[in-house]
């Protein structure tokens, strides 16, 4: 488990200030040749835009299924069950436990990258720095959708990982817990009426989806449901509207083969096996 643990630190390191160092030589060798009064404001800001993408897709990149899986189980999720590193396959080939604790660990890895980037721009001076009039919050929502992708590929683990699911679940909750719980809501009334995982998971980031419309465009409609209140609150605009239909398309496109097999009545429902103990089954 430590060997794990240290080999991702490792990787995290290196990676982080390789592709950091090359662009931010790569940034100021292009902007040494503009002149103007703001070129240090749009160095700071492609600079804090590239950090966040970068924190987004490194947290996205822990492989929470293949962690538990293989450091608990000795089982590796993507050579069994759907072959996908993902919380709903860890349930079908270990147990409903394991698959719970896995989904959570996903959920929460996007909820720590978004509130981590959130809260530097909104307690940090560094906004005053930036270009001036920049939606902050295309910065924060961009490491959830930078999650997602470091979710799918993860860069620990071969670049194969999940569909992303659990990372839109957390990113929600990260944002609005109003919308969280009316979306967990919709996706178990699915869930439990069909039986199907992917049927759920599609209905409810689509569902989500249209209840981001109307606030984004009805300043009077924006519910404020967010974590820290008013002063601490993220913005319910159409960036955060055009942020879940990224997110949700993604979500979407990441589903296909599961969707081609609903249309062809060929999807299996989902079924968990019971969760063994760690002790019998840890290697």
């Amino acid at each position: 488990m430590f060997v794990f643990i240290a080999h991702i630190k490792t990787r995290f390191q290196l990676i982080y200030y390789t592709i950091y160092s090359f662009i931010f030589k790569a940034i100021c060798s292009i902007l040494s040749h503009v002149k103007g009064v703001k070129i240090m404001a749009v160095l700071y800001t492609v600079l804090t835009i590239i950090g966040a993408l970068i924190i987004g897709y490194l947290f996205g990149s822990f492989p929470s299924a293949i962690f538990i899986g293989k450091v608990f189980y000795g089982v590796d999720v993507r050579t069994q069950g759907s072959h996908n590193a993902g919380g709903t396959n860890v349930g079908r080939v270990i147990g409903k436990k394991a698959g719970i604790i896995t989904i959570a660990l996903d959920v929460f890895k996007t909820l720590i990258a978004i509130w981590l980037v959130f809260f530097i721009l909104k307690l940090t001076p560094l906004v005053n720095y930036l270009v001036d009039g920049l939606p902050i919050e295309a910065i924060y929502y961009s490491t959830g959708i930078a999650c997602a992708i470091g979710h799918s590929f993860p860069c620990f683990a071969g670049f194969k990982g999940g569909k992303a699911m659990a990372v839109f679940s957390g990113f929600v909750l990260a944002t609005n817990w109003l919308f969280a719980l009316l979306g967990v809501t919709f996706f178990f009334i699915i869930f439990y009426w069909k039986k199907y995982v992917s049927l759920a998971s599609i209905s409810g980031t689509l569902f989500v989806f249209l209840l981001s419309i109307a606030p984004a465009f009805v300043p009077e409609m924006r519910f404020g449901y967010w974590w820290f209140g008013p002063g601490l609150g993220m913005a319910e605009t159409y960036i955060y509207m055009l942020s879940l239909l990224v997110l949700a398309s993604y979500v979407w496109i990441r589903h296909i083969p599961n969707i081609k097999r609903l249309i062809k009545h060929e999807e299996p429902h989902t079924k968990f096996k019971k969760t063994p103990k760690i002790e019998h089954n840890a290697k």
